[in-house]
């Protein structure tokens, strides 16, 4: 069952965004617009993670080739266990506690928003340039989804009253901090790791060029 979930983690993400979205306009008139957003948010970046590891799904392969000059793109650095760790264990988790404490912890939220948004301005125009490429897996759900609602939620912050200048001062840097440790540290931190599985069975991506 676990290597099912290692493997197939990202499709099974696809389901739960229908689910989650299911749940949310089912309770649309009982949640104020900040939970809408964050659960939204949520079902977002499940669709973002389908589109950069399934459909079109090479992204791994990009980030290996493109910002790590792996000679073995398919396996090392970024690998379904590493993407697990990170997408899943990480930032699944992690939205999950935002969403059940949207109210009490706004700036836990005010956190995983700008790490949307973070994730907008990757695709859209960092890999590119390093890529040399016009699209990258992500990029697209980071366009129609991904940046308006982050927008939706810090407007839903100001017309609801709903943050204090310490859910700013807490939340402003800890995105930041969210945003390094996801797409630089983690993957830097688990290198070491990824050396020792990069050649066992299931460790490596369907071979995908990079465009």
């Amino acid at each position: 069952m676990l290597e099912f979930l290692r493997r197939k983690w990202f499709d099974l993400g696809a389901v739960l965004s229908v689910v989650v979205l299911k749940g949310i306009f089912m309770e649309i008139n009982k949640i104020s617009d900040v939970t809408l957003a964050i659960w939204i948010g949520f079902a977002s970046l499940l669709l973002h993670q389908f589109e950069e590891y399934h459909w079109p799904g090479y992204f791994p392969q990009m980030i290996n080739k493109v910002l790590y000059k792996s000679k073995l793109p398919d396996s090392y650095p970024l690998n379904p266990n590493s993407a697990f760790i990170m997408d899943v264990l990480v930032q699944w988790t992690t939205f999950i506690i935002a969403g059940f404490f949207s109210v009490s912890a706004v700036w836990l939220g005010i956190a995983i928003m700008l790490f949307l948004f973070g994730n907008f301005v990757m695709h859209t125009f960092y890999y590119n340039m390093k890529a040399k490429t016009k699209y990258n897996p992500g990029m697209v759900t980071g366009i129609l989804f991904l940046l308006p609602v982050s927008i939706f939620y810090f407007w839903a912050l100001i017309a609801e009253h709903a943050a204090g200048i310490w859910d700013y001062i807490i939340g402003v840097p800890l995105g930041l901090i969210f945003i390094f440790i996801n797409f630089v540290k983690l993957i830097d931190w688990m290198k070491d790791k990824n050396a020792h599985f990069k050649f066992k069975k299931g460790s490596t991506y369907s071979s995908k060029s990079a465009n």
